[in-house]
Formats: C-alpha cells, sequence, structure tokens
C-alpha cells in the first residue's frame, strides 16, 4: 500500500484505509473509487489517504508473484537465456560446429543466479509464463534447470553435476527435427503421427553421436524415454540396463512435461505432478524417484492450494508415504487429512 495525496486521487484506486473524518467513517477499506467519491473526499479537511498498489490487490500467488523483484529478474535472465541457448542448437544444428560445454554451463548458472533453493525454481518454472513459440527450447531449458537442483538435493559431484545439467540442454535435441505442429498438437495424435514422435530419440542421438561429449550425455539422449518395465522406447530396454542419468532425466522430463501448461490444459500443480508418479513408481527408478518426489513434496509445506470442492487450504504437514495427499488447514484453523478425504483432489495452487 502507499500514501497518496488526495488531490492525487484517480477513479479506479481502491482504499488501503479507511477515510475518516472526526471519527466518522466516510468510505471504508476496499472502497474503489469513482470520481463523486474522490470530489467528497476533498470537501473535507483531509490531506492524505492511504490505497493499495497492484501487489496489494493480487488474490492469488500467481498475481503476486509477478510483483516479486526476484522474480522478474529471474524472467528476465530466463528469457535472455532462452533466445542463446536457441541460438546456439539452431547454429549447431545448421553447421554441425558443436558447441562448448561451458557456454551451455555458463547458461544454466546465469539463469540461477538469483535462485535462492530448488524449491524456489519449482515455484517460479510452475508461474512462468510459457512462450508458445519456443516450446521446445524451454522445455530443455527447464529440464536442464531442474536437473541441476536435483543434483545439488542428491549431492552429486561436481562433475556429475555438469553432466546432468548437459543431458537436459541435449535429450531432446531430436525433437528439433520434427515438425512444431506435431509436437505440440492438441488434439489426439494419430498411430503414425505417435510413431513420427516416438522417432526422436534416435534422431537426437544421430546428431551428438560424434560430439565430444560424456557417455552419460549420449545416452540420456537415447534412453531417456525407456521405462524400467520394458514400457518404453525406442528399444524396451529395462531395468539397470538403463543408464542412471536417463533414469534421472525421464524422471525430469516426466516433471517439465506436466508442470508446463499446454493451449489444451492447465499446468498440473506438484502434489498433482507427485499423485500421477504415485501410480506410475513400476516405470521409474523408484530409489531415484522417491528422492526427488520427497523434495518436491517438502517444498509445498506452506503453500496454498484450493480443492475441487472450491475451499482453499493450507499445506502443512506431508505424509512420508503419500506424499500426494497431504494435512491441510484452512483460515479458520480446521484440518483436513486428504488421505482421509479420496473424493477431495487439489485443482490448482493459490
Amino acid at each position: 500500500m502507499k500514501v497518496v495525496a488526495v488531490m492525487a486521487l484517480t477513479p479506479g484506486m481502491v482504499l488501503g484505509e479507511d477515510i475518516s473524518f472526526q471519527g466518522k467513517t466516510i468510505y471504508p477499506a476496499g472502497t474503489e473509487l469513482n470520481q463523486m467519491m474522490i470530489d467528497k473526499i476533498s470537501r473535507y479537511s483531509i490531506m492524505c489517504a492511504t490505497v493499495m498498489e497492484g501487489v496489494d490487490l493480487a488474490s492469488t500467488h500467481y498475481e503476486r508473484i509477478r510483483f516479486d523483484e526476484d522474480f522478474k529478474l529471474f524472467e528476465q535472465k530466463y528469457n535472455a537465456a532462452l533466445m542463446r541457448y536457441k541460438a546456439l542448437m539452431c547454429s549447431f544444428l545448421q553447421t554441425g560446429t558443436p558447441i562448448p560445454d561451458d557456454m551451455l554451463l555458463q547458461i544454466y548458472e546465469d539463469t540461477y543466479a538469483n535462485i535462492r533453493s530448488g524449491a524456489v525454481l519449482l515455484d517460479y518454472l510452475y508461474n512462468k509464463m510459457p512462450n508458445e513459440d519456443e516450446l521446445t527450447f524451454s522445455h530443455c531449458l527447464n529440464s536442464a534447470l531442474l536437473a541441476g537442483a536435483i543434483a545439488d538435493w542428491i549431492n552429486m559431484t561436481e562433475e556429475d553435476k555438469r553432466n546432468l545439467i548437459l543431458c537436459g540442454f541435449y535429450y531432446d535435441i531430436g525433437k528439433l527435427m520434427l515438425p512444431y505442429e506435431l509436437l505440440w498438437k492438441s488434439e489426439k495424435l494419430t498411430p503414425e503421427e505417435y510413431k513420427q514422435i516416438q522417432t526422436h530419440p534416435v534422431v537426437g542421438y544421430s546428431l551428438i553421436r560424434a560430439l565430444p561429449l560424456d557417455n552419460h550425455v549420449k545416452n540420456a539422449v537415447i534412453m531417456h524415454h525407456e521405462r524400467l518395465d520394458g514400457s518404453g522406447y525406442p528399444y524396451h530396454m529395462k531395468g539397470q540396463k538403463i543408464d542412471v542419468f536417463a533414469r534421472y532425466i525421464a524422471i525430469v522430463d516426466a516433471y517439465i512435461a506436466m508442470a508446463s501448461s499446454r493451449s489444451y490444459r492447465m499446468a498440473f500443480t506438484p502434489l498433482q505432478i507427485l499423485g500421477n508418479f504415485e501410480q506410475d513408481m513400476t516405470k521409474f527408478d523408484t530409489e531415484l524417484l522417491l528422492s526427488v518426489m520427497k523434495r518436491i513434496a517438502d517444498a509445498q509445506i506452506g503453500s496454498r492450494i484450493q480443492t475441487n470442492d472450491g475451499r482453499v487450504w493450507e499445506v502443512i504437514l506431508i505424509h512420508p508415504h503419500k506424499l500426494s495427499r497431504p494435512v491441510l488447514k484452512n483460515d479458520d484453523n480446521q484440518l483436513l487429512d486428504l488421505c482421509e478425504y479420496p473424493e477431495l483432489e487439489i485443482t490448482k495452487m493459490m
């Protein structure tokens, strides 16, 4: 809120505090002013009024975060990094000239510079407006950022962290050779279109196999859609035959895909994503997945969410064996354990 001179009041401003004169309230806090009200206030011996600013009027976290200076700086750095990343990848695809690892890692460092923790990164990525024209590039940049956060969560060595970040930058490179309209089609893919999509790991590997990259990075490109139960593609590999870096990137890829909004659906909330992972545990490396899921779940404590009955709650406790069904508290200090109410679902962040 801010204090302004009465002569500076304009229609549409909202009072942050009551306007009173000689103990009598003329207009209460929350009143949206029109010209007639302003003229009335001006007739009293009142010099100043407190009015709400944009952040005071924001009703959801999505609206409030847009006034946060750290988030604004992140978006600025992110957009600049996205253009640098796109330019490097397009140049590589056109000329075949390898991209120095340090150039990609510098993009990561520059983008992550003002992010205080992995929890903050998840919040920023969830609330960032998608660039509909650069979805493939932003998907990979987001994946590289999350890969770096995961590396920190599990205390990877610096060398392994570098390689996992590079996996994020490279693993979906094969999609850059497919038509944009096919990749981001809002309707259900035909069997033929799905088969074409499934070629991107092999296409990507053919592009980078001769590059001086660590083998983990190359394996992540061709194996990131393999699943531990053999249901993945392109080779239906199982279990430990899948490179551990590819197993991590499979988790990263799935999370970023679900956390990103599309023309045909809203982004899933982190807790909805955890629920989806819980239904598909056999497809991923369970030990790796649980270590990541617990970090994501812990980051939700204190967040405000809405359930499908329209009520708004704060997340106060995570169940260790059902991460997607936390204990909630509302503004009246009533508690709700989602594990006891299977009919209730989290629908959005507030």
